[in-house]
Parts: C-alpha cells; sequence; structure tokens
C-alpha cells in the first residue's frame, strides 16, 4: 500500500473517539469519473423498462438509492473494484483489523425533483435507543463510509455519540422533531473525492435538497468474528462461484469471510 493510504495513530483514535474520520481526496480524478459513469448506468437501469426492484424510490416513483448494487442486473466492476481499492479496503482494516468480510454496497443519489429528509437514527436502533456496554463493544466491529463523487453534504452526525446513551437533550430532540436540529449535530462536508468512514452507531441522518446532484458509494464492512453470524442474508447471487472466482484476493477473502459466517 502506498503510505499515503494508511491512516494516521490521530486518525484511528479520532475513529474510536468521535466516531468517524475523513480522507480528503482519497479518490483520484480518474476513479470519479469511472464511477461517475458506472453510477449513472446503474441509475439508468433502474429507471429503465426492465427495472430493479431494490431501488429506493420516493414518494413520485423518483430514485434516491440503489441497494445490493453487486446484484448481476445491475452490477458494475468499477463499483466492485473499488471495495477493494486500498484507499478504501486499506482504510477499514487500518481501523477494524485485517479479518474482514462484506455486509453492504449501496448507492445514494438525489434526482433533480425530489427532496428528503431521513429522521435521526443509529443504524442498530432506529428510535436512538441502545445500552452503553453494547455501544461500547461495537467500537471496532464495522466501518461505514460515504464516498462522495460530487460534493455532498447530506450527512449529518452528532460525534461522539457512538459511545453513549442519548442524553436528555437529544432524547427530546428525537421525540418531539426527529428530522430537526439535534444538539451537537455537525454537517459532514465532502467535496468530491472526499471519503467519510464512520461506525453506524453515531446520531445520524440524511438530508438532500433538490437539484444537488448527489452521487455517493455507501458501503459498510463488518470485522470477521467466526463465532458471531451475521450473513449471508439474501443475497444468494454473491455465492455463486461464476461470481467468486472472477474476485481478486483482498475482495474474494471479504465474500469468503461473509460466507463462512452464514
Amino acid at each position: 500500500r502506498d503510505r499515503g493510504d494508511m491512516l494516521t495513530q490521530a486518525e484511528r483514535d479520532g475513529f474510536r473517539d468521535l466516531g468517524y474520520v475523513i480522507r480528503r481526496g482519497a479518490l483520484s480524478e480518474p476513479q470519479l469519473v469511472e464511477y461517475r459513469a458506472a453510477v449513472d448506468r446503474v441509475v439508468a437501469h433502474c429507471e429503465g423498462p426492465d427495472g430493479y426492484g431494490d431501488a429506493r424510490r420516493g414518494p413520485d416513483g423518483q430514485i434516491w438509492g440503489v441497494n445490493n448494487i453487486f446484484h448481476p442486473s445491475v452490477r458494475e466492476p468499477a463499483l466492485l473494484s473499488a471495495l477493494g481499492e486500498p484507499g478504501i479496503l486499506g482504510v477499514i482494516s487500518d481501523l477494524v483489523g485485517p479479518e474482514l468480510q462484506y455486509h453492504l454496497c449501496t448507492l445514494l443519489v438525489n434526482p433533480a425533483e425530489l427532496s428528503y429528509r431521513l429522521r435521526w437514527h443509529r443504524d442498530s436502533a432506529f428510535d436512538g435507543d441502545a445500552e452503553e456496554a453494547a455501544l461500547l463493544t461495537a467500537l471496532d466491529t464495522h466501518v461505514q463510509l460515504n464516498g462522495a463523487l460530487r460534493r455532498d453534504h447530506c450527512l449529518s452526525i452528532v460525534p461522539g455519540s457512538h459511545r453513549r446513551v442519548m442524553t436528555p437533550g437529544e432524547r427530546d430532540a428525537m421525540q418531539t422533531n426527529p428530522d430537526g436540529a439535534m444538539p451537537g449535530q455537525m454537517a459532514v462536508e465532502l467535496d468530491a473525492g472526499d471519503i467519510v468512514f464512520y461506525n453506524s452507531n453515531l446520531l445520524h441522518r440524511g438530508d438532500c435538497a433538490e437539484g444537488d446532484n448527489r452521487q455517493t458509494l455507501h458501503y459498510a464492512v463488518l470485522a470477521h468474528h467466526p463465532d458471531a453470524p451475521t450473513g449471508p442474508d439474501g443475497q444468494p447471487w454473491l455465492t455463486d462461484p461464476d461470481f467468486l472466482g472472477t474476485l481478486p484476493p483482498p475482495l474474494r477473502a471479504l465474500f469468503d469471510n461473509w460466507l463462512r459466517s452464514g
């Protein structure tokens, strides 16, 4: 790995203490060009006559995300290979260790005529309620990332909230206005090529305005613990030997560990 891909101790400490680390310029211009074109093709397929059943749609049917992007009908080799790049998989390894397994790969996009605002949540607890002991055991179990292919100011987080229960102020905000302002909130401002790596137990939400041209890779990888089964879960196309046989070693290990966890 190039040393520029490797994390400093301060970055590793920030991920553990604050719940996130931002890598500026992690994606090169050639990568951005390649990945943007691939995302355009995925969205065009979802909007076409054959469609795709795992696209996220707003009330008027416009697409704001695409789940399970390694399904054969929308699979783009560039977006698969992106997962194995040192600037992504290598950074995740620096954060939670070398034994990793696939979890999910999704696209977040925004059409011209749709705004949306998600409510505050933790991925492990939609209402935000979680025991502190459970949160503390999950400090190095996984990494979630948003990789901005274009400017993306859509993610807001509460730094450090992944380590503790909600404060009275946070609980009140969650109950009275769950998609409004949250005490201690911070907007994660990404330019094209930036990646934020974060703990999904942070209090966080998405907020995308109409007209924003969002193209963001939303990937998640788990630390592999053979004694804690977590998948496969309904993605049989990823168990196909023809698919697995095409993977380079870093990605093959990622999916082999995922298969062993089923």
